[in-house]
């Protein structure tokens, strides 16, 4: 019987082994299965957009939000228009009622009740006032003793041309609008009657990139002297004289701390490279960026954005592919990373206001990091998208700090992501350019004019956009 008893034990070992190693590889597949079905949702995400909650997240666990500030009510006043001042006042209608129009009655006790009515002139009468054609007669002679014949003013090679105005109007509608040529040319002359070719519009917006270079290159010196800056990018696809691409596919930001200075570069690749050259300067640099690989070397001190790994988060505490215990565990990790975002943002408003001395600043450093090393002790069932945010995380958990140095610094990177958002939004019009020339011209344009507007937001666009084409530097 022994014989047999001991034959009988090496096919049950043999058999639990390979039940381990089905039991091992089955795991394995399971992983990568919810790995690929919280990728697909993911797309489908990005593909058809997110829906309302309708769990408890959006109520419960919001990070930054003060649940007890009350809204504030509105005034009766802020639902109507202003009053115009008298010199706004362009005509005057006036409605005389001498008799009761039911009896015939003379009236008595008479009143004025004033309103105003605003409006534009009829469309016809305004494209025609809008109209300008300057008849330009430039005089030459010939001097008697170089025997050159001297002009006025430089004599274009046009008959005609386009004016100033009209050319700001195109920079105004391609930028701030956000159109595109076709629909540049159909503005143009459904208000204003005037009739612009592409070619023309392209030769415009060229023209008017090289006379804004100064106050270009006045707005980089200004971000490379800051404290600190915002740094992102966003694809964006280019292509240069039938081949593939020009120089890349991508659009960069960079953006001030503390100004509202943007530098655009349009039709760039995505490379480290060009992280260094938007950079300038690398001694003394700070940045604030999400934790994309070109960024984790390029500053001297690097703020990492607390909102990327707190949507990551977010989204698989919300996850309908994450089910039980493993659903927990993620709801639990986001309101833990919640609370440590929040803390972290209150200990630099205290520091911004000075209210912290050195002891305790230490002392609250300390405690948030201790805070934020208890995320990081994972367990055995956590899904990989949560382990792999996770270990990220831990390996640049220093860089989350950085605002205890620079209290001036934010925890998000929200200043470039929304400076980013017209680039997007133009380029589901657009779909991008059609040559690098173009995404040049485009770098200029974007830069120039959405820094004039974001530091002057209550100023009119095109006295600002005069000044800086006058700009000679400083």
């Amino acid at each position: 019987m022994y014989p047999n008893a001991k034959e009988q034990k090496e096919k049950w070992k043999e058999k639990a082994r390979k039940l381990e190693r089905e039991n091992k590889r089955l795991k394995t597949e399971n992983k990568q299965i919810e790995k690929l079905q919280l990728e697909l949702e993911e797309l489908r995400e990005m593909k058809f957009g997110k829906r309302k909650l309708n769990s408890h997240f959006s109520a419960k666990t919001a990070p930054l939000k003060d649940k007890g500030k009350k809204k504030k009510k509105r005034s009766s006043c802020s639902y109507r228009r202003a009053s115009p001042s008298p010199e706004a006042i362009t005509d005057e209608l006036r409605l005389e009622i001498e008799n009761c129009p039911e009896c015939g009655a003379e009236l008595i006790d008479k009143k004025e009740h004033i309103h105003y009515r605003e409006d534009l002139y009829e469309v016809e009468a305004l494209i025609k006032s809008a109209q300008k054609i300057v008849k330009t007669i430039i005089e030459s002679g010939r001097c008697q003793i170089c025997r050159q014949r001297c002009f006025a003013m430089e004599v274009p090679k046009q008959n005609v041309i386009i004016g100033t105005n009209v050319r700001m109007m195109i920079v105004y509608l391609l930028v701030i609008q956000g159109q595109s040529y076709t629909e540049i040319q159909k503005s143009l002359l459904h208000q204003y009657g005037i009739k612009v070719s592409s070619g023309e519009i392209g030769n415009i917006l060229e023209g008017e990139s090289l006379l804004l270079t100064p106050y270009y290159d006045y707005i980089f010196e200004t971000l490379e002297a800051e404290l600190a800056c915002h740094y992102d990018e966003t694809s964006w696809k280019t292509r240069d004289r039938g081949k593939e691409v020009g120089e890349g596919n991508y659009c960069w930001i960079k953006t001030g701390v503390l100004s509202s200075h943007q530098i655009f570069w349009f039709g760039r690749s995505r490379g480290k490279g060009v992280a260094e050259a938007l950079r300038g300067r690398k001694e003394g640099s700070v940045g604030i960026s999400d934790d994309y690989g070109s960024y984790r070397h390029l500053f001297d001190r690097h703020q990492l954005c607390w909102a990327h790994p707190l949507r990551k988060l977010r989204d698989l505490a919300e996850s309908k592919n994450l089910k039980g215990k493993k659903k927990q565990r993620c709801n639990q990790v986001y309101k833990n990373f919640s609370q440590v975002y929040k803390a972290s943002e209150k200990a630099r408003q205290q520091l911004l206001k000075g209210s912290l001395s050195n002891e305790v600043k230490s002392d609250r450093k300390a405690k948030l990091e201790g805070m934020f090393a208890q995320l990081f002790l994972s367990e055995k069932d956590d899904p990989v998208k949560l382990s792999t945010i996770l270990t990220s995380l831990e390996k640049r958990k220093e860089r989350y700090f950085t605002f205890f140095d620079f209290p001036q610094l934010p925890l998000d990177n929200n200043k470039a992501e929304r400076a980013l958002r017209k680039v997007v939004l133009k380029r589901k019009k657009s779909f991008g350019c059609q040559s690098q020339k173009g995404a040049d011209v485009l770098s200029i344009l974007y830069s120039v004019v959405f820094s004039l507007i974001e530091n002057n937001p209550e100023k009119n666009f095109f006295t600002l956009y005069k000044q800086a084409l006058d700009f000679e530097g400083q």
